[in-house]
């Protein structure tokens, strides 16, 4: 019972780590902002963030840049999976789960600017075409959806 005991442990790891790499290796690339709204209880609430012209670029060794015309930022992105809490504002109760959260960090010093966003969890959608990031608020959460270009 041991050796499947140790076995399954071996294998998880390797399934757990291969599926955050190719997390990691899926978002690389060019990507469009294409909507942000406010979750409301039946409906949504669509806003402008200011970043929906330009092109987000996240590149394999974590760098970043967002390029609008004459316009850009650089920094860098992270990910990674997390057990966290967080408050399901549907069931009204405090829930536990695996979540990958995403971190973009971007700035421009002559222009004064700076881009901090900081997502709950993230998933694709579409055949890996389209990232779904969500930031969790009280009854509140705000969604971002990125198109690859």
């Amino acid at each position: 019972m041991r050796n499947y005991t140790l076995l399954f442990v071996i294998i998880s790891f390797f399934l757990f780590s291969s599926c955050s790499k190719d997390i990691d290796d899926r978002i690389i690339g060019s990507w469009q902002l294409e909507n942000a709204w406010k979750q409301k209880l039946f409906n949504r609430d669509y806003f402008q963030t200011g970043y929906e012209n330009g092109i987000f670029t996240f590149s394999e060794n974590g760098n970043a840049t967002y390029i609008d015309g004459s316009d850009t930022l650089t920094g860098y992105w992270r990910s990674d999976r997390q057990n966290r809490r967080y408050y399901n504002s549907g069931s009204g109760e405090w829930e536990t789960r695996y979540l990958w959260y995403l971190h973009i960090s971007l700035v421009n010093f002559q222009q004064n600017k700076r881009l901090e966003w900081e997502f709950d969890d993230f998933h694709f959608r579409n055949d890996w075409r389209t990232i779904r990031a969500e930031q969790y608020w009280y009854s509140n959460d705000r969604v971002y959806e990125f198109r690859r270009r």
